[in-house]
This record gives C-alpha cells, structure tokens and sequence, in this order.
C-alpha cells in the first residue's frame, strides 16, 4: 500500500511557443528540473533527462527536481519493466516528481493540457518544488472563463484551475470565437466578461 499523498492539480492551455517560454521559466526558476519524456518508454529503461519541452516527443512529460532524485536514483526507482514485458513504464508522480499532459491542437481548438503532482503527505522538499512549480505556471499565464456553448454567454468568474499561457490566449482564447476547450460542451476564454 503506498503512503498517503496530496493531489496537485492544474488545466493549462499551451502551445509550443508557450511550452518553449515555461522551460526557459523553469530552467530559470528551478534550474534543477529536468523533462523526462514518456515516449522514450518502448525504448530504453534509461531515459534521458532533457533541459527543455522541445526535446521531447511525447504527450505525456516527467519534470523530474534533480536536487530530490538523481538521475540515476530515477532510473533506479521510477522506471519499472512493462507488464507485458515490452517496454518501461516511467514514474509520473512521487518524491521529486510532476507531470504534464501536454494541450494537444484539433481542427475544434486547443484542448488543455494538465499539470498534476502527488506529494508524499510529510516530504517538504517535494512539497516546496510542486508548490513553486504550480506558482510559476499560474503566474505565467492568464485566467480563462467558462463560454455557454449555446448562448455564448460569458462566465462573471474564472475557472479557478485552468489557466492559459499567452501564445494560446491570444491564438485560442477570444470572445468572438473561443477555441479554448476540455471536451466538446466545455469551452473558454482568455477574455474578461465586460460589465
């Protein structure tokens, strides 16, 4: 049975220019922190550790504080054989660890991406890295508001966890046709309701 933990959760809307900004953040930031990339998985029980999202190929990404987990303690620790004996599987959340789901563009708009940690109820220093990391990508980007998809009227409120960085703010997220979406009824925008 695993420790008891704390879920850390956040809706971002990112696109590659914006993913491109938040590594130059976090290497500035937290210049510990280094991406794993889920797709190396069938490949290789060693994967490596890269500097920035760019590197990466896959929809899904560790951000690994090497400062908590070494390299090699991560290829040590967090990497386990497939059960079907074909491949790894790399740890997403733990001691150390972050994930992102990366937003993922569609003839129907941006649909967002998601920032998730799970910190070990009583370890400090995977708490005090999930906490400066969600400050920072809340920071960095602005708030959204929920669009009735039949009215289009605007929420008076933003969504309190879903957030987008500038570049899909401007391209995705505007009052006049929001692109902003997480499933086919839910949909945003970058744009403050008027009053």
């Amino acid at each position: 049975m695993s420790a008891p933990s704390k879920l850390h959760r956040l809706c971002v809307f990112l696109t590659v220019e914006d993913e491109e900004q938040l590594s130059a953040a976090i290497r500035s930031a937290l210049p510990a922190v280094r991406f794993v990339d889920a797709a190396q998985q069938p490949e290789t029980p060693a994967p490596t550790f890269r500097s920035s999202l760019s590197e990466c190929a896959g929809p899904h990404v560790t951000l690994v504080d090497t400062s908590i987990v070494s390299e090699s303690t991560f290829h040590r620790d967090d990497v386990v054989q497939h059960p079907s004996g074909r491949g790894w599987v790399y740890a997403i959340v733990g001691t150390g660890l972050a994930s992102l789901v990366r937003s993922r563009s569609a003839d129907d708009g941006l649909h967002n991406g998601e920032l998730r940690a799970s910190v070990p109820l009583g370890d400090a220093r995977t708490a005090e890295y999930i906490r400066g990391l969600m400050l920072l990508v809340r920071n960095g980007g602005t708030s959204v508001f929920a669009v009735d998809p039949s009215t289009t009227a605007i929420a008076r409120r933003a969504e309190r966890n879903f957030i987008a960085w500038p570049d899909a703010a401007v391209r995705f997220g505007t009052r006049e046709a929001p692109l902003l979406t997480n499933g086919p009824t839910a949909w945003f925008t970058a744009e403050r309701k008027k009053v």
